[in-house]
């Protein structure tokens, strides 16, 4: 059955997470569920989206061109969203087939996406003009999307999770950081009294505070600062669970009754968890840490972190 993507921005739940450390140490830790914005265009996902379709229908193009990997939650909301809003798309997917597809790709085959793989050595240059040409040569002219949908355009959906909550009330405000783009779009709306922390998925994360300029300074917005990433939560490069990463998110559920993946939102919380045991939160603080959803590819990591666990 279609699940109707949401019109206007959705109103989405905090919940007070209880953990004990956050407690003792007289610190208020809150999530903002964007993973309930919308089961299948989860999370930031939908934001990061929302004026991308938007610019597309507006354009001359027939097709919608977007990049990913085997597990990504871009091409996974893209795909549905094509489908729901009756769009045709591609999802150029690094590396050759396989000869069973992940789950990710097995949905977005049925939602219609067309799937283009290409060795990891041509997905490295995907933005070269051959390699773009060649893409047109195959579907003809396109609307292309970049990977994991960072753009110009995110900054204007993304900064409106702002809208979402009292944003002026938290001390700290986290997310996770993969292209950047949900970052940038927090920075460009944040009250000025306001911390940001950004949480690289990914092992040597520096390229992203050029990234992030790099956005800002594309939507002409000047940078505010009172930002700042964490770069060493990755435990080992993207995708990649460690035993304490997946003892941590355990514990979470145990006391909170809520799934986290650990890919992005895992990690952020990681970070937390390392500042409050370096002594980095004033006793009364208040912290909000946004689950920026992505549950569809717990489905490729349950394995690894059993194995953790165990």
């Amino acid at each position: 059955m279609t699940q109707h993507l949401p019109v206007a921005n959705p109103v989405i739940p905090i919940d007070v997470i209880e953990l004990p450390e956050f407690q003792q140490a007289g610190v208020q830790l809150e999530l903002l569920r964007l993973d309930l914005v919308h089961p299948l265009v989860s999370g930031n996902k939908w934001f990061k989206l929302k004026y991308a379709l938007q610019a597309f229908q507006a354009s001359d193009c027939q097709l919608l061109l977007s990049f990913g990997g085997a597990w990504s939650n871009h091409i996974h909301a893209l795909a549905y969203a094509g489908f729901e809003q009756g769009i045709e798309t591609v999802g150029v997917i690094r590396g050759e087939r396989p000869a069973k597809l992940s789950p990710t790709l097995v949905d977005a085959e049925r939602w219609g996406m067309q799937l283009e793989f290409v060795t990891r050595a041509q997905y490295r240059d995907k933005t070269d003009a051959v390699f773009m040409s060649g893409l047109r040569e195959k579907y003809g002219e396109f609307y292309a999307l970049p990977e994991g949908g960072a753009g110009e355009w995110v900054i204007a959906g993304c900064r409106e999770i702002l809208s979402l909550f009292d944003a002026a009330a938290y001390d700290l405000i986290c997310c996770a950081c993969g292209t950047g783009g949900t970052l940038a779009g927090l920075i460009a709306g944040k009250p000025a009294d306001v911390s940001l922390l950004g949480v690289s998925a990914l092992k040597g994360g520096e390229f992203l505070y050029a990234d992030i300029r790099g956005l800002l300074t594309a939507a002409q917005i000047d940078d505010p600062g009172g930002w700042s990433l964490a770069l060493d939560c990755h435990e080992g490069g993207y995708a990649k669970v460690s035993s304490r990463l997946a003892t941590v998110m355990q514990h979470f559920t145990e006391h909170s009754g809520i799934r986290l993946e650990p890919v992005y939102t895992g990690k952020a919380l990681l970070a937390l968890l390392q500042k409050m045991e370096r002594g980095e939160f004033a006793r009364g603080a208040r912290v909000m840490l946004i689950h920026t959803g992505g549950m569809q590819g717990l489905r490729g990591m349950e394995a690894a972190l059993l194995k953790k666990l165990s």
